[in-house]
């Protein structure tokens, strides 16, 4: 914690990268560290590789996050939420120099496959959230900066990667800091109102089509769907993951999952109560939670997406079984 406090205490100007496709977890902990780190007077980039979905354009400071990065002086870079050069792959490819001449402070919950010399590392697979580890680290060391904004960014994200408090993982832990933040006064009806209780017909109808679609193959349930599908219900990738948290309320399925076909792959997301998805995630080079999880596999030339669904679905039952 003192080497931290001496990382941003040296530190003025600062450039904050969240993933591609940014999840909550990964608005939520550069918002709120971001924030944080601005009540110190320090200059404060934010950057994504990607749009970030509109169902996060309720947060104040939504608007600062920028596509584009411009590769110029900063005297510290933070990553959120990841921790592999290849979640921020159209800032990295080309510009590999750059990267490696610069500090680099990492927050993140995920395995990490390896860390760089120039690399500062707060990493905790125990963890729930990143916004977790952030609250964790920092508030002892300026908690009075902690205001209503900071607390509402964290505790958001919080309770979202927990499944809303339903995963098992570190629940104590969970309900502690979720505590915490709402003592720092954490807008929960901010939550309520413009996230949880917020979703378009839109999406609604997109649910219906999915239901539609549903197979049940020994005890994994699944949907999917193709990428470009999303145009014609006017939402993105954030707001189609909904239906995963629906499906998770029922209670018999080992394994529930999307399959999207998105350019030539095909990406799959999964979730479960009790069986280890990661494990599974693992043996197609990916991974990230024991009941949350996700990989992608290359649709091979000759093949179609169905084929290569199938050969996804059938590879998961031989590992389940």
């Amino acid at each position: 914690m003192t080497e931290l406090k001496n990382i941003i205490d040296k530190t003025q100007k600062i450039a904050i990268f969240c993933h591609e496709n940014p999840d909550g977890d990964a608005i939520g902990s550069m918002l709120g560290l971001g924030r944080l780190l601005e009540k110190l007077w320090k200059d404060v980039f934010y950057f994504s590789p990607d749009k970030p979905s509109t169902t996060f354009s309720f947060l104040e400071w939504f608007e600062k996050i920028k596509t584009t990065f411009d590769y110029g002086y900063y005297h510290l870079l933070i990553f959120v939420d990841f921790s592999e050069y290849a979640r921020i792959k159209t800032f990295y490819k080309g510009k590999e120099k750059y990267f490696s001449e610069n500090q680099i402070l990492v927050f993140d919950h995920h395995q990490m496959l390896n860390s760089l010399e120039n690399w500062k590392v707060i990493h905790d697979t125990q963890s729930t959230s990143t916004c977790e580890i952030i609250l964790e680290n920092t508030l002892n060391i300026r908690e009075e900066y902690y205001d209503k904004e900071i607390a509402t960014y964290l505790y958001l994200w919080l309770t979202t990667d927990s499944g809303n408090f339903r995963y098992d993982k570190n629940h104590e832990r969970i309900l502690k800091n979720a505590l915490v933040l709402i003592q720092l006064w954490a807008d929960k009806k901010l939550i309520i109102d413009k996230f949880i209780n917020n979703k378009s017909l839109w999406t609604i109808n997109f649910l219906k089509t999915l239901l539609d679609r549903i197979s049940i193959e020994w005890e994994i349930l699944y949907s999917y769907y193709d990428i470009d599908e999303l145009k014609d219900y006017d939402i993105d990738n954030e707001q189609a993951s909904y239906w995963l948290t629906i499906l998770q309320e029922i209670n018999w399925p080992k394994v529930i999952m999307t399959i999207r076909k998105e350019d030539h792959l095909v990406k799959v997301s999964l979730r479960s109560k009790d069986a280890n998805v990661e494990e599974i995630a693992k043996s197609f080079w990916w991974g990230w939670h024991i009941h949350a999880s996700w990989f992608a596999k290359r649709i091979e030339d000759g093949k179609d997406f169905y084929t290569t669904k199938n050969e996804v679905i059938n590879k998961i039952k031989s590992l389940l079984k």
